[in-house]
Parts: structure tokens; sequence; C-alpha cells
């Protein structure tokens, strides 16, 4: 084999190795976005969170919005929550919940949302304390987002 050879086979080795990374890196950091399926916040180690097992849709239809918490209410049959996302995004959401409370659409890591846990995400009633993230569990019907719970990841300590 010529040394041209050599080097053309090479150098399309290297072609195909570094596409097949290129597109290994952008589909696992994109995987799932925007198409139904939950993504990883930026720099999370470890990969996905898995969705609540009572969300309400199937989890080709299951997205999250990771992020910290920007504005809070709640009242009337219904939470608003306005969230800086992990991917610099700003989204609104409303929940509305029944005669169950809040705690209804509510989570605390991952875990059912308990009496006790206010304290550990509400200064007073209806005061959000500064040191909450949030990620807020949606499901795709059709082309509309429909949030259904909020999984509060209060920072303590």
């Amino acid at each position: 084999m010529s040394l041209v050879k050599r080097h053309t086979t090479l150098a399309l080795a290297l072609g195909a190795l570094l596409a097949a990374a290129c597109h290994a890196a952008a589909t696992s950091t994109l995987a799932g976005a925007g198409q139904g399926r939950v993504a990883a916040p930026a720099g999370r180690q470890g990969g996905r969170v898995a969705p609540p097992s009572a969300l309400g849709c199937s989890r080709d239809d299951t997205t999250a919005f990771h992020g910290r918490v920007l504005a809070y209410s709640r009242g009337g049959g219904r939470v608003r929550i306005r969230v800086r996302t992990d991917s610099e995004t700003t989204e609104g959401f409303t929940l509305r919940y029944g005669r169950g409370g809040p705690e209804s659409v509510f989570l605390i890591n991952g875990g059912p949302f308990t009496a006790a846990d206010w304290r550990r995400v509400e200064s007073r009633p209806g005061r959000l304390r500064s040191n909450v993230r949030v990620i807020v569990w949606a499901c795709y019907r059709g082309d509309e987002i429909v949030p259904q719970r909020i999984d509060f990841r209060p920072i303590e300590g």
C-alpha cells in the first residue's frame, strides 16, 4: 500500500471517528430535549432524573424544567410559579389543585410532600424561601405543555 493510500485511509477513519464522537456528544446532551423526553439539566452529573410514577402521561410525553424559582404564589385552587431554568430560559406555570390542597401537586426531593415539608420550602405561608430549586414536571398534550407536579429541591444547611 502506498504512503498516500495509507494517509487517505487513516484520514477517512479519523473523520468517521470524529463524526461519531460529535454525534454521540450532541445526542447525549440534547437527548429528547423538545421531543417529549426528560432532558438532564446543564452540568448535571449522572444523567436524567426519573419522572414521578403517577404523572398522568407516558415517559415519551414527559418533560421537566429544572431551575431556580423567580416567583411563587398559591391560593384559590392554584399554584403559580415562574422558573429560571438551567437551560437559561424563563418559564411560567399554573397548576390547579382540588380538595387535596396544593400538597396534591407538590413533591419534595422526588418523594411525597407532607405537612412537615412546608417549613422546608416556605418561610411563612405563601412566601417561598430563597434557597429553593424546583423541577416542574409536565406532559405534552399535542403541542401544549401541561404542568403536572412541582418537585421542590430545597438547598438545606
